[in-house]
């Protein structure tokens, strides 16, 4: 069944209506998700909705259409002979198109891109957006004056745009590939800090005996905690949640 997007779900309806080239009252509609606008266009969501075309109604047989009154037959409706002339074909040539469209990696990273310089322009934060792809990772470089702004009290604002940014992605490609973001040498700066973090957290875990919760990170921060303290031999370490606020625990060793 296509799935449809739109700012709300009226649009979304329409633009599918307006791709299969059907009126109103011969698809049926199933909600996917509702539109959420969010705060500053961070957490925003599409409106989502499924379009599956009606069965074309039968007519009642017609007693005075003599031989097919016999047999017991019906004369078509108009809309049961649209399905099967020209009419018919486009509809058939439209759910095809939109059923079989190939995802694609480089459509996927124009997405991406246009949704950032989108953000940030609806954030009032002039940037710059470029990006570039080592192996299965692309990362965007936000060039800007306004750091501080975008990427906000320990990173909250980029990580959560970053998020966003790699579902818009997965919506899109083909591939799996893990789309970072990074305004000026921020990520390289954010792993020193998270590695001092691992290394003081595990102090404190030690001299109190108590398990601490770190905030909610991004998966390969939440790495860099594991791989620091992987061979500390007082401390273990385990993620619990769900991303976006997945996070990690950080325990006294079991004897």
């Amino acid at each position: 069944m296509p799935t449809f997007q739109g700012s709300t779900i009226q649009k979304a309806i329409e633009t599918g209506l307006k791709q299969l080239g059907l009126p109103r009252d011969a698809v049926s509609v199933q909600v996917v998700q509702e539109n959420k606008n969010g705060f500053l266009g961070l957490m925003r969501k599409p409106a989502i909705v499924n379009l599956k075309p009606l069965e074309p109604p039968a007519d009642p047989p017609d007693p005075k259409s003599g031989e097919d009154a016999a047999a017991g037959k019906s004369k078509p409706s108009k809309f049961a002979v649209a399905l099967t002339d020209s009419a018919g074909k486009k509809i058939a040539s439209a759910f095809n198109d939109i059923t079989t469209k190939k995802r694609d990696n480089q459509t996927a990273l124009a997405m991406v891109q246009s949704y950032l310089e989108d953000i940030t322009s609806g954030m009032g934060i002039k940037t710059q957006v470029s990006s570039e792809r080592q192996g299965n990772t692309v990362t965007f470089q936000l060039k800007t004056d306004e750091e501080g702004l975008l990427i906000g009290k320990h990173g909250k604002i980029i990580n959560a745009i970053q998020y966003l940014a790699q579902t818009e992605f997965n919506h899109y490609a083909k591939s799996k590939w893990t789309i970072m973001l990074d305004v000026g040498d921020y990520r390289e700066r954010r792993q020193d800090t998270v590695k001092r973090l691992a290394e003081r957290t595990a102090r404190e875990v030690l001299a109190t005996g108590k398990a601490i919760y770190l905030d909610p990170m991004p998966s390969f921060e939440r790495k860099a905690i594991h791989t620091t303290l992987a061979d500390n031999q007082y401390v273990d370490t385990h993620s619990e949640g769900v991303d976006p606020r997945r996070y990690v625990v950080v325990t006294p060793k079991r004897p």
